[in-house]
């Protein structure tokens, strides 16, 4: 008995020698992976020079959005650093062409249609690079970051939309929360649905750009916004007629419609009629995108847009406050995993803290019975009524061009047993015929446990006989 112990020791021995193999590759798979996903990018210490004079501009690296340089002609700006960067983030007050020069002599050429917080990846790891702004050009931040998963204050903004699931009609950089609360959070942040946001009114060169991005892009907007071609006056808040006689009301109107047709929407969200607090501004914004609403399929109204767009029949609108077929979209009882369990009321409130230069006027009101950012009204819709009680903006919207964001699934892909390819990191052995890797590594195991456990039964019998 003692000799085919020995036999049964030495077979455990060799199978857990055989798989081995098997279990150092899924500690290596394991350790391979865990140390890819805890890279974080690390953000460079930059010198910033000008490249003809030698100027520093320490203005560019205080991570300050209120303050920036002014060139008053071309300018190319020298950046350097001990450490290699992958990528670039640069802030810029207003929109302007510029150029990024690798030291390869690689150009990256950007216009001044594009975003004022551009995040560019790099092509390779560099230690310096140029700038090069025209006259006029005015710049806020610049930042480089080692490769690796850049924190979320890095603002990686993409195209505005193609077609909009939900289209946001604000006035001014900030109305976007507070007078619609929680639903960027919930339908941008949360659902993932398409929402683009378009303001009529261009704060020009102020930190109120810069708190307007900011604000989106902590509430999950990931489109940029479209900023309107009116100018922000004190004078367009006096009233209705003040305002379009600032802005011309027929010019209002074709912005709203050219942006209806522009993106299409299924849902729109507007201001009060009434303004909110009386705003000029705010009530010329509703007037005009609830009468656009009527003129976007005929191609006879404003032709110019519908010439470049097209025409589109939006299913809905909803106005804030509109007293009719209201609906209440709570947005304390909505928590949203994307914002780790946060309601769309809270993460409302950290877009506006972003809107740190409007706080002396305004905060975020939810109970008030003139300002509740939680109550809307259907003012216009062309698939039927609400169901009473339901507050769902998306009641009897047509998916049929899609599937609702939440609901979207990747097709399983299908692969034949003679056409499988088994690739070295999806977990399975091709030795071994396409049998995981942890299930080898198991029946390893179980077949060790149970020879160690026949050794234990054989050498008990030879105790009791002996």
């Amino acid at each position: 008995m003692k000799k085919y112990g020995k036999i049964i020791l030495a077979l455990a021995a060799a199978a857990l020698f055989a798989f081995q193999p098997c279990l150092s590759a899924l500690a290596e798979e394991d350790t391979e992976v865990s140390v890819v996903s805890a890279v974080q990018a690390k953000q460079v210490n930059l010198t910033v020079v000008d490249a003809a004079s030698g100027t520093k501009y320490p203005k560019i690296l205080d991570n300050r959005e209120r303050t920036y340089v002014l060139f008053k002609h071309e300018h190319t700006l020298k950046l350097s650093s001990n450490r290699e960067f992958t990528g670039l983030y640069v802030k810029l007050e207003a929109p302007c062409n510029w150029t990024l020069t690798l030291p390869d002599g690689t150009q990256m050429k950007f216009n001044k249609e594009d975003y004022i917080h551009k995040y560019v990846p790099l092509q390779q790891p560099v230690s310096a690079a140029e700038l090069s702004f025209p006259e006029g050009a005015m710049i806020t931040d610049v930042y480089a970051f080692t490769e690796g998963e850049l924190p979320s204050w890095v603002q990686r903004w993409e195209q505005p939309c193609e077609k909009a699931d939900l289209l946001l009609l604000s006035t001014h950089a900030d109305d976007e929360l507070l007078w619609f609360g929680g639903a960027l959070p919930y339908y941008a942040g949360e659902l993932g649905y398409d929402v683009q946001v378009v303001y009529l009114t261009d704060h020009s060169e102020t930190v109120r750009n810069h708190e307007r991005l900011n604000g989106l892009w902590t509430v999950g907007v990931r489109h940029y916004p479209v900023i309107g071609p009116f100018p922000d006056l004190g004078s367009t808040k006096k009233s209705l007629k003040a305002a379009s006689d600032r802005f011309g009301y027929d010019k209002v109107l074709a912005f709203q419609v050219e942006t209806l047709r522009r993106f299409a929407p299924r849902v729109v969200l507007s201001q009060a009629i009434n303004g909110e607090y009386g705003h000029g501004a705010h009530i010329l914004n509703a007037k005009t995108a609830l009468e656009a609403m009527e003129l976007t399929e005929d191609p006879a109204n404003f032709p110019e847009s519908a010439e470049k767009y097209g025409t589109c029949r939006v299913q809905k609108c909803y106005l804030h406050l509109w007293e009719e077929n209201q609906i209440f979209m709570d947005w304390d009882s909505m928590k949203l995993e994307q914002f780790g369990g946060k309601t769309a009321w809270e993460m409302a409130i950290a877009g506006y803290d972003c809107h740190a230069s409007q706080h002396q006027w305004f905060s975020m009101e939810k109970n008030a019975l003139k300002h509740d950012c939680r109550r809307f009204g259907l003012a216009y819709t062309t698939v039927g009524a609400d169901t009473e009680g339901l507050n769902d903006m998306f009641e009897h919207v047509d998916w049929s061009d899609k599937l609702p964001p939440e609901e979207e699934e990747q097709p399983p892909e299908e692969v034949s047993g003679s056409d499988a390819a088994v690739s070295p990191s999806d977990g399975t052995s091709a030795e071994a015929g396409g049998i995981p890797t942890a299930a080898l590594l198991v029946g390893a195991m179980l077949f060790a446990t149970a020879m160690v456990a026949v050794i234990c039964v054989v050498q008990k019998k030879q105790l009791l006989q002996s």
